[in-house]
């Protein structure tokens, strides 16, 4: 699944340690999920999305192809 974790971060200027503190999670779960190497859980997408002040939708882009359904 992709994300706009890190351009939503960086446009923000949060570094990846103030953002795993907010949400808490470390800060290697954040790297994880802006490399697509990890998919947030659905409580974790909410609390990325809270601290975003966007919806799961603007900031996860699910796509079906890539998660062969």
């Amino acid at each position: 699944m992709k994300n706009k974790i890190q351009e939503l971060r960086k446009e923000r200027k949060v570094t990846q340690s103030e953002l795993a503190d907010a949400v808490d999670v470390t800060r290697q779960t954040i790297i994880s999920l802006e490399n697509g190497k990890y998919n947030a859980s659905l409580i974790l997408a909410h609390k990325i999305a809270q601290y975003f002040q966007l919806q799961i939708e603007e900031i996860f882009i699910f796509d079906l192809e890539e998660e062969n359904i």
